[in-house]
């Protein structure tokens, strides 16, 4: 007989990446997970390049659709002509350095009821005169504005630059790589206080041979696109050069990037950094955990290496008696995660392992000797290398009912818990959503031959 895992009725897993769905019928009336309302914290960010030469009705309203996005920060660019007071309506207050037209053309604003400036300052990116006769400005002079924030609720500090790159043009050339060189600097000095986070229009496609990838790499400094694999158009018909980019990027889960029409000739791009509380991998009831994707950077920071296994680790370890934790995983040969399992266990959560070894290891087969091997009782650890293979379960899939205060916590990744989990470039997704639980149960109990 079936025996029912979670008090929901929910088991999950991935399959192919895709999330598919089913539900364990012996189990009895859904309770926890489907009552409990659960909020993550997030940081969100919006970038928006509003057209200088519109009109004043038409700016206001394309910022008050870039603040009914609800953003904790905005980068604008292109306001040098706009009145300070019309760029922080309501809770909002802007950054930007006035004096003169070349100064004021970008500016931060952030949501002051969650965060105050600690610093703020402004940055040359670059100084090339050269221009027709009949245009204003010096397109070659740009600067970036920054301000540093602190989270009034935790204390935590977030940098975040708006920043506008000069176009190419024959009057002064090609100024993308020494002003990403510039950008840099900045960088640099603001890291030192925590992340930081860019917004900007950098004239330069995302996809093109001029975006200068290999400078940015040099201060980690990683463009959302190359974590969420999706690069929206953000001016006219085909063009990527609207960029949110972070200094950081492996503290957070990364999701809910979307473009979004404005009057303006650019659309805006917004996306949401959710805090992955892995500085530390000890278990804590007050964990909590964020949607998106989590990636490594190596040769950051020892955590920053290892946010995808530190975030199976803290997972595991803030799992508490009566929760469920199932994980299938190709190859379990990290120590960290086996002993991780074993203290899950002696806490009074239920542990089930499946893996698709095709021989019992050292490591399963201390993990039997405390779990069980028994796939109809509370906890086990298998190897079912056929029956993971025809499940088409990723390389690893962590569902958990609860940890922390993280309801319906799914985490799936390409990468194996093997010695090597916490070394190299390395991916993962975070869900915490019912609906999305919901949908990851029947591959991981098919892998070892039940059905539910």
């Amino acid at each position: 007989m079936t025996r029912a895992l979670l008090s929901s009725g929910l088991v999950v897993a991935i399959l192919g990446g895709a999330l598919v769905a089913v539900r364990d019928s012996t189990a009895p009336a859904p309770t926890e997970l489907e009552s409990v309302a659960y909020s993550p914290t997030r940081y969100r960010m919006v970038q928006a390049n509003i057209k200088a030469s519109m009109g004043t009705a038409r700016f206001k309203r394309d910022v008050r659709k870039v603040v009914g996005t609800a953003p904790d920060f905005i980068t604008y660019n292109e306001v040098n002509g706009r009145r300070t007071a019309d760029l922080e309506p309501g809770r909002y207050r802007v950054w930007r350095k006035g004096g003169d037209s070349y100064r004021s053309a970008t500016a931060v604003a952030w949501d002051n009821d969650k965060w105050s400036a600690a610093s703020k300052g402004i940055h040359q990116i670059s100084n090339k005169r050269g221009k027709p006769a009949d245009q204003r400005l010096h397109w070659g002079i740009r600067y970036a504005n920054w301000v540093t924030l602190e989270n009034r609720a935790t204390g935590r500090n977030v940098s975040v630059v708006a920043v506008h790159f000069a176009p190419k043009s024959k009057y002064y050339g090609d100024l993308v790589r020494p002003s990403a060189r510039a950008l840099n600097v900045l960088v640099k000095a603001l890291a030192r206080r925590g992340p930081v986070v860019v917004g900007g229009d950098l004239n330069v496609q995302y996809d093109g041979s001029r975006y200068p990838r290999d400078i940015f790499a040099e201060q980690h400094l990683v463009p959302t696109y190359d974590v969420t694999e999706q690069a929206p158009v953000t001016h006219r018909r085909t063009s990527t050069i609207d960029y949110v980019l972070a200094r950081g990027i492996a503290r957070f889960a990364t999701g809910n990037q979307r473009a979004f029409g404005l009057e303006s000739d650019h659309n805006a791009v917004r996306v949401d950094f959710s805090p992955l509380p892995v500085t530390s991998t000890e278990g804590s009831a007050r964990v909590g955990f964020g949607p998106g994707v989590v990636v490594t950077d190596p040769g950051l920071s020892v955590a920053e290496e290892q946010s995808v296994l530190r975030t199976v680790l803290k997972s595991v370890n803030s799992a508490r008696r009566g929760q469920v934790v199932h994980l299938a995983t190709r190859a379990l040969t990290n120590g960290r995660v086996v002993r991780a399992l074993k203290r899950a266990k002696s806490r009074g959560v239920r542990v089930q392992v499946v893996t698709a070894e095709r021989t019992t290891t050292d490591e399963m087969r201390s993990l039997q000797r405390v779990l069980g091997k028994d796939v109809d009782e509370g906890s086990w650890a298998v190897p079912r290398p056929r029956g993971y293979d025809r499940a088409g379960l990723r390389a690893t899939v962590l569902l958990i009912s609860r940890t922390g205060v993280t309801p319906a916590f799914a985490f799936s990744s390409s990468t194996q818990m093997s010695a090597l989990a916490g070394a190299g470039k390395r991916t993962g997704y975070v869900s915490v959503s019912k609906a999305s639980y919901d949908k990851l149960f029947k591959p991981f109990f098919s892998s070892v031959g039940r059905r539910v």
